[in-house]
């Protein structure tokens, strides 16, 4: 009965998850693993009597004061470490969004890549770079939502681009550059509808 009950667990959670199964076919085997450690520790600590341990007597004031709380660790990995679930970063083969720093890069080893995350989302500052070092965009993400001025570059490094954002809708003014650097186009935008386009 036990091992029909586990089949048809794992039957039910392969149905109702076929993205993290095509993505990560170990993923629920890691996450049965998990489960089933966390029930055997939950019924060994159910038969733990709640006592005071008699050291903890012996502690006093000073020692008790001395000990100080870890510092929070912030991960940092490469952005091939992570994988997109519904709107939602997490680390591969875990089911914890993702909080910590973001890399990738090139073939040639050159950075490509560079932001942060928070609880799964895109936050703050991200830059894109060209495979020979040249910035080739930056912006600012605000809960996984582009927000804020976002700046696109040519090759040369000249501004290709200007767009505007507010919580992932286009707002006021964008502005498209020639490779010389002169406006050839602009754009109007008010909460995410389009006003006007003038082409110089």
């Amino acid at each position: 009965m036990k091992k029909y009950s586990l089949v048809c667990f794992i039957v039910f959670f392969c149905f109702f998850n076929p993205r993290i199964c095509a993505a990560e076919p170990s993923f629920f085997l890691q996450t049965l693993t998990n489960s089933f450690v966390d029930w055997v520790f939950g019924r060994l600590d159910t038969y733990i009597e709640d006592k005071p341990d008699e050291s903890d007597e012996s502690l006093d004031k000073k020692s008790i004061q001395s000990v100080k709380k870890p510092s929070e660790k912030t991960d940092s990995i490469q952005m091939s470490e992570v994988v997109k679930r519904d709107e939602t970063y997490y680390r591969k083969f875990s089911n914890i969004p993702f909080s910590g720093h973001i890399e990738s890069y090139h073939p040639n080893g050159q950075l490509k890549t560079i932001g942060d995350m928070s609880v799964g989302k895109k936050v703050g500052n991200w830059v894109e770079y060209y495979m020979n070092g040249i910035k080739k965009s930056e912006g600012q993400f605000a809960k996984g939502e582009k927000d804020g001025t976002w700046v696109y570059y040519f090759l040369n490094a000249n501004i290709k681009e200007k767009q505007f954002y507010i919580e992932g809708n286009k707002d006021g003014l964008w502005e498209k550059f020639g490779v010389d650097g002169t406006v050839v186009q602009t754009e109007s935008y008010q909460n995410g509808n389009w006003i006007i386009t003038t082409i110089n």
